[in-house]
């Protein structure tokens, strides 16, 4: 049946610095480093020695690439960061002539988990760098190096906390790899930010590894510029699932280094399944109380269902819908009422799917894009048990209205309605640009008054 046309609807590392790599042995046995960033640019710095140094191939044969994105049991993934998009790069920096190694990453991200009244996110980043030769520093000495310039980072960055930044003490493993630690931090800046992770590094052979992993919260319907409802992964947290990645990648990267089947797979990406398609049905005995009702709003139908499932819902929806209503001097007049009644399985998942809803429009509300403008949201008291309502104007290629939504809560339902309409010349689409959109307080009478209704007859 004809639907309503709707609207169109990594973070990297963040500390100071993030690696510290050694260049080469130079006079003495004294050795020279020098501090990259994450891209791995390296500053001018520098022994004139590396720059005529010669590379010697690694002691240990690899695979030729690393597939980083099955070192991490899926299983576990999926636990930190359910439903994520996974992403990988190489970075191949063996043509510098400072240091040589490829880093390969991979990224799991979802930042839009939606549980009860809160979204989450989360995040994993993994990079794995193997190290080769260069001139008199072999490749386990690279990475030797590298570790240890990273936790010197770790435990610099415990001894200067201050009100906007904390830093833990470094954590160090025992039996994870050839060497590991970990750090948790988290950063506050006023009102406006609040981010916590926890990171860690480990060695095996001339491979080093690193893991972050950040988790966060926030209530759905809170300001979206404060943090004041914002809850971040805490320090024990943070540091045992940081542990358990680390150990994860010193058993994968042990196997690499080997030769041998990593002890982890990815797990295969499943099938899209089409969702199923609404099940016609005859009006349900709530629509049949709207008939009269109905008439009056959208004259000269009889009016339509569909009963499908959506989330942990079933759903009935009804609709009356008739875009050429006469009103002579050559116009038409649209008209067009939709209501939905989600049924769950108990009061608090109803009241859940409520302030998901809520949060959304909250989102958009007072704004306007591509042809669409969003009233402000207006609570509706004397509505069921919580009911909400916004005015919407719509002049697009798709449809020109105004209309009126309403959500309300009535034990374990939600309904929904909405009112819309239009008035266009004769012979012309409803999307016609010079429709008159009907009047935004007839709209949100008409749904008021069969949300009332509605919610007497469930």
């Amino acid at each position: 049946m004809p639907t309503q046309p709707s609207a169109p609807a990594r973070r990297g590392w963040v500390l100071p610095v993030v690696a510290v790599v050694a260049v080469l042995v130079v006079a003495g046995g004294t050795f020279a480093f020098m501090t990259l960033r994450q891209t791995g640019t390296p500053s001018k710095a520098g022994s004139t020695a590396a720059a005529t140094a010669k590379k010697s191939a690694s002691a240990v044969p690899v695979a030729a690439t690393a597939d980083v994105c099955s070192m991490v049991d899926p299983d576990e993934a999926e636990r930190l960061v359910p439903g994520a998009t996974i992403d990988s790069s190489t970075n191949d920096n063996r043509g510098d002539s400072l240091v040589s190694y490829v880093r390969y990453t991979c990224g799991w991200v979802n930042r839009n988990i939606s549980y009860k009244d809160v979204t989450r996110s989360r995040e994993i980043t993994v990079n794995v760098s193997k190290y080769e030769a260069l001139g008199t520093t072999t490749a386990m000495e690279a990475a030797k190096i590298q570790y240890k310039g990273e936790l010197r980072q770790y435990r610099y960055g415990a001894t200067h906390s201050d009100k906007e930044h904390y830093y833990s003490a470094a954590q160090e493993y025992q039996g994870i790899g050839d060497e590991a630690a970990a750090q948790y931090q988290w950063t506050r800046e006023g009102k406006q930010y609040w981010y916590s992770f926890g990171q860690g590094i480990g060695r095996v052979g001339d491979v080093v590894f690193q893991v972050k992993f950040e988790a966060s919260q926030k209530k759905k319907e809170s300001d979206l510029l404060s943090t004041e409802s914002t809850q971040s992964i805490n320090e024990e947290n943070a540091l045992r699932e940081v542990k358990g990645l680390l150990g994860q990648l010193a058993k994968s990267v042990t196997a690499w280094r080997a030769g041998n089947p990593l002890p982890y797979h990815a797990r295969p990406k499943p099938s899209p399944s089409p969702s199923p398609s609404p099940t016609r049905i005859p009006l349900p005995r709530a629509c049949v109380s709207l008939k009269t009702l109905a008439a009056t709003l959208v004259p000269d139908t009889e009016g339509a269902a569909v009963r499908s499932k959506e989330g942990n819902s079933n759903v009935s929806q009804c609709q009356w819908w008739n875009d050429k209503l006469p009103l002579g001097g050559g116009k038409v007049r649209w008209r067009n009422l939709r209501v939905a009644v989600h049924t769950f399985w108990d009061a608090e998942s109803a009241r859940y799917y409520l302030v998901d809803q809520r949060s959304k429009t909250r989102f958009t509300e007072s704004s306007e894009i591509g042809g669409i403008r969003w009233g402000k949201v207006e609570k509706l008291p004397g509505f069921g048990q919580d009911a909400f309502g916004q005015a919407i104007r719509q002049r697009t290629d798709t449809a020109q209205s105004n209309r009126y939504e309403i959500y309300a809560l009535d034990g374990k339902n939600v309904i929904w309605v909405l009112v819309s309409g239009s008035d266009r010349p004769e012979n012309t689409p409803i999307n016609a640009s010079d429709s008159v959109l009907m009047d935004p307080k007839e709209a949100a009478t008409g749904a008021k008054s069969v949300a009332k209704a509605l919610l007497g007859a469930l």
